[in-house]
């Protein structure tokens, strides 16, 4: 069997799957080790029996629902490869939108800032802004240990210097610090949302996707307690629902935030609020 005949045949098999073709090239690039460009040039390229038998393996996980980035491993984010594992939340593109809104709110490379990601699961966010500034203090913090486990990997994999990981709830282990920058990407869908029947997301940690209140429970602790962590003209800035964006500009305005926005994401939903905290 042939790299071209084993991916018509993949495709086939996974008719199922929102991106099929793709889908099968990504597990072929993953298990012979080539880039896309190779395979489509070298499709006439003969495969090794135990590679197929591995192949095929793979793809029968894909069948059943398992998230691509299980089955190889990895998921980009931010152009970073970003290891990931069965039990661990997988970082979502949408995700790059506060990581530049950060970026381009807090513009000035040079300032030195002490930078809290709560939730920070794999080290997505923490990892993505240390990489543009190498010169802030970030601290990712996590109650499940094994994807803070999977986050130290990625900090030594990716070579970044200035992030350390903690274990903890929320703000349960951060006792008077303070930090000028809070960003969280917490659970915030609610348990009975239609969206929970997609069959990939059947394979993510329950907990690091829902959240009591209608989704709401952990955005409402974290922008509570923030103020007790946010320097004087500190920023918190929150993933959410693309419907819950009222609620979250109500709740940062209620616990005494100011400059208040909310930011759309790729698909024009409403993704990010951010606010400033200025004591009174």
């Amino acid at each position: 069997m042939t790299w071209d005949q084993w991916l018509y045949w993949a495709t086939l098999n996974l008719k199922k799957s929102i991106s099929p073709k793709r889908d099968a090239e990504i597990i072929l690039e993953k298990v012979i080790n080539k880039p896309r460009a190779q395979l489509l040039g070298f499709g006439e390229t003969v495969l090794k029996y135990d590679t197929i038998i591995k192949l095929k393996s793979l793809i029968y996980r894909r069948k059943k629902g398992e998230p691509i980035a299980y089955i190889i491993g990895s998921k980009e984010f931010w152009s970073l490869n970003f290891k990931v594992a069965p039990g661990v939340f997988i970082p979502r593109s949408d995700t790059e939108c506060l990581v530049k809104q950060v970026l381009d709110l807090l513009h000035t490379p040079t300032n030195k800032l002490n930078v809290l990601d709560l939730g920070t699961g794999v080290g997505t966010i923490a990892l993505a802004l240390s990489s543009e500034r190498p010169n802030w203090n970030i601290t990712g913090v996590d109650f499940q240990k094994q994807a803070l486990f999977i986050a130290c990997q990625n900090k030594i994999f990716l070579n970044l210097k200035n992030v350390k990981f903690i274990y903890g709830n929320w703000f349960k282990y951060l006792v008077r610090k303070k930090f000028n920058l809070i960003v969280s990407n917490p659970p915030y869908i609610a348990k009975h949302d239609s969206c929970l029947r997609i069959r990939d997301m059947n394979f993510e940690p329950k907990n690091a996707l829902i959240s009591e209140q209608s989704g709401l429970a952990d955005l409402t602790i974290i922008c509570k307690l923030s103020t007790q962590h946010l320097h004087q003209n500190g920023w918190l800035f929150l993933e959410h629902g693309w419907n819950q964006g009222k609620y979250i500009r109500t709740l940062f305005y209620k616990f005494g935030f100011t400059h208040i926005h909310t930011i759309r994401d790729y698909h024009h939903y409403e993704r990010v609020t951010y606010g400033q905290w200025i004591s009174h």
